[in-house]
């Protein structure tokens, strides 16, 4: 429940705690399920400290009357934009430090799955998602399908699936057939979702971005 005490602190407080909350967000959204509250709080306040100074040293600008609001809304953009800073590149210069110097090798994330979730610097390509019962569902070239609600495809945490499933292997079929009609004129696209209890495994196929092309 929502403390509406916080609303008679300072200002330049409130401008830290919600850009910290900003950038905190950015940096993590999808790698949080883990985090406890003590993590969310000091991430939040890191990212908040950071805002802050950008915040103090903008109320320095003779700027009349706008000071406030120019020095508040430059702090709300460093907040995002150092948490997809973060997210983007300094994340992996850690893990990446960490691991030459043979510090930790672990990127601090919960599953193997979810540690999927972070390299957009590759495009899917394949998506296969073998059922339990034998049968399979294929999205190739997901990207197809990406200005389509939940596209190109979604991984949920839980590791469950919601995919545009574009060829299906029966049961006791050895072949993938095309699936027709899954993108219609009229009725438009048609997304799967996958519960996890219902999945054996999950193969995906990514390349590396051609930032030439």
């Amino acid at each position: 429940m929502f403390d509406a005490s916080l609303l008679n602190l300072p200002w330049a407080t409130l401008v830290t705690l919600v850009c910290g909350y900003i950038g905190y967000f950015i940096a993590n959204v999808g790698l949080n399920e883990h985090h406890r509250p003590i993590d969310v709080t000091f991430s939040t306040l890191v990212f908040g400290l950071l805002a802050s100074l950008f915040y103090s040293l903008t109320l320095h600008l003779d700027v009349g009357h706008f000071q406030q609001y120019l020095a508040t809304f430059s702090a709300l953009a460093f907040g995002a934009g150092s948490g997809a800073f973060w997210r983007k590149y300094a994340r992996k210069w850690m893990y990446k430090f960490l691991r030459h110097h043979d510090i930790s090798w672990s990127d601090n994330t919960s599953s193997a799955w979810q540690a999927m979730f972070g390299h957009t610097e590759f495009r899917v390509t394949e998506i296969y998602v073998f059922l339990k019962d034998g049968s399979g569902l294929l999205c190739r070239l997901p990207g197809k399908y990406e200005a389509w609600p939940n596209g190109p495809f979604t991984l949920g945490n839980k590791g469950d699936i919601t995919l545009y499933v574009t060829h299906r292997k029966s049961t006791k079929g050895k072949d993938w057939v095309e699936y027709e009609g899954l993108v219609d004129s009229s009725w438009g696209a048609m997304a799967t979702y996958v519960p996890v209890e219902q999945i054996a495994r999950v193969d995906i196929r990514r390349k590396k971005v051609d930032k030439k092309a």
